[in-house]
Order: structure tokens, then C-alpha cells, then sequence
């Protein structure tokens, strides 16, 4: 019995400083954005218009020259190109593509929001309590310069649940 009291004593004596040490510092903040708000606010962007208006462009190319397999590539492209963006946009697929369009930028939304960290949220199953989240969607959504439908939009996502991914189809003609 007296060894445990020893034990417990040693641990009390050595742990109570680092223990009082992390209780005094500030939590660590770490911005967490919806990756579905992020899938949308590029979806409705011009640059993801105009990336579908050259797909479609170069589908009637291809088809005033007849060139069958070109226009089945590209037909595959752009519906597999949907079935991505369902899956980002309404469940829990990344979008490490999209945020690439907007790396460079982070650096200042992080600044702006005080955080050293950002990440999905729906990739997130854990945080310690000495962790505060922020939430940097909108910030980061507005990098995509969205008019105020999709601001509105993104406000009602919040509330939405994202589909479960293997409850999404992957059927291109859905």
C-alpha cells in the first residue's frame, strides 16, 4: 500500500506542472470548413461554368467532325464529372481538387479566422477538448466569389445532414 501511495504521490508531484502549464494556455483553434458548401460555392462559380461551357464546346467540335470516340470521352467527362460533384456536394466526398484552386488564399483565411489549421469537418470523427473549432466555410466559399444565391444556399446547408457515401448513387444518369 505504501508503494502505491509513492507512486501516486510521484505522479502528482511531476504531472501537476505540466498539467497547470496546459490548463493556462489558450486552446488551439483549428478551422473546419463543410466540404459540401465548398463542392457548391465552386459548382455555381464561373470558373466551374465555364470549365462545362469548353466541355460542351468541345462536345459539338467533335461532333461537327464526326469523331464518335472523342465525343464519347468527353460525354464520360462530364458524367462522371456530376457523380463526383454529387458526392462532394451532397455527402462526405473530398474536395482536395477544388480546395487546390484556392490554396494560395488560405494562408489569409486562416489568418482572418485566427486559426493554425484548417480541415474538413466531415473528415474530423475526433477533437480534444483543448481544441477550439472555427468555422471557415464561408470564407472559404467566397473565395469562389458566390452571387447571393448560393450565399443563401450555403447558410441552409447547416443545417442539412450530409448523404451517408454509400447511400449516394454512382449511377451517372441519375
Amino acid at each position: 500500500m505504501t508503494g502505491l501511495c509513492l507512486v501516486a504521490a510521484t505522479l502528482t508531484v511531476c504531472a501537476g506542472p505540466a498539467m497547470a502549464g496546459r490548463a493556462a494556455k489558450s486552446p488551439m483553434k483549428i478551422g473546419v470548413y463543410d466540404s459540401r458548401g465548398v463542392a457548391i460555392a465552386y459548382a455555381r462559380s464561373a470558373e466551374f461554368q465555364q470549365r462545362m461551357a469548353k466541355l460542351r464546346s468541345d462536345h459539338d467540335e467533335a461532333k461537327a467532325r464526326d469523331d464518335d470516340k472523342r465525343m464519347k470521352e468527353l460525354e464520360q467527362q462530364g458524367a462522371w464529372g456530376q457523380v463526383r460533384l454529387h458526392q462532394q456536394g451532397f455527402s462526405t466526398a473530398g474536395v482536395t481538387s477544388i480546395m487546390a484552386k484556392v490554396v494560395d488564399a488560405l494562408p489569409g483565411v486562416a489568418r482572418e479566422a485566427g486559426v493554425v489549421l484548417i480541415v474538413s469537418k466531415l473528415e474530423m470523427p475526433y477533437q480534444d477538448a483543448s481544441v477550439e473549432v472555427v468555422d471557415v466555410t464561408l470564407p472559404i466559399a467566397r473565395l469562389f466569389k458566390p452571387d447571393e444565391q448560393t450565399l443563401k444556399i450555403l447558410g441552409e446547408l447547416k443545417d442539412q445532414k450530409p448523404i451517408p457515401f454509400d447511400e449516394i448513387s454512382l449511377d451517372p444518369n441519375d
